[in-house]
């Protein structure tokens, strides 16, 4: 296999991880995309670097968080939103699986998980997400301050990402 090709194979494999970890550091999709970008080009640069006794995700992944973290350095207007300990125990985490699960063994976890939800915490993310609308709006529309709605979706999303992984966890 000629090295282009072997590049465009890992990266094709990895990609939606890098996107994950990129997505879980920078919050704005606008600045994830161009640091998704930065990666995928340093990735292609250090390719004749990549240890092939290694995993290309851990490998593409540590580039990944340093490109982010380069990236708030770069714009100095917002910190990086976890401290460097948790973004190491990210990274040890994603070392220590083997292979991600495929996304739409994700998917059918989410759905299900989102299905066990009440009705009112469905409404929350069909607002936020499905109609695409912006915080304040969501709080409007449900008649809550918009520090509230804040407050429930994360704690959505945490509880969400807590039965994904315990759904994931129950197939292996």
């Amino acid at each position: 296999m000629d090295r282009q090709a072997e590049f465009l194979s890992h990266f094709l494999r990895h990609q939606d991880d890098l996107r994950a970890v990129i997505g879980a550091m920078v919050r704005d999709r606008v600045a994830a995309e161009d640091v998704f970008q930065d990666v995928a080009l340093v990735l292609w640069k250090k390719f004749d670097e990549f240890d092939r006794s290694r995993s290309f995700g851990a490998w593409a992944r540590g580039i990944a968080v340093r490109q982010a973290l380069q990236s708030f350095d770069r714009a100095r207007r917002a910190p990086a939103p976890f401290s460097p300990e948790t973004i190491e125990a990210l990274l040890h985490a994603y070392e220590e699986e083997p292979e991600a699960a495929p996304d739409t063994t994700r998917e059918e976890a989410l759905r299900h998980c989102i299905a066990l939800l009440p009705e009112k915490s469905r409404r929350l993310l069909e607002l936020r997400y499905d109609a695409r609308l912006k915080l304040h709006e969501v709080a409007e529309r449900l008649a809550t301050t918009l520090d509230a709605a804040h407050k429930a979706l994360s704690r959505l999303r945490t509880a969400l990402r807590k039965c994904v992984e315990r759904e994931l966890a129950a197939l292996h």
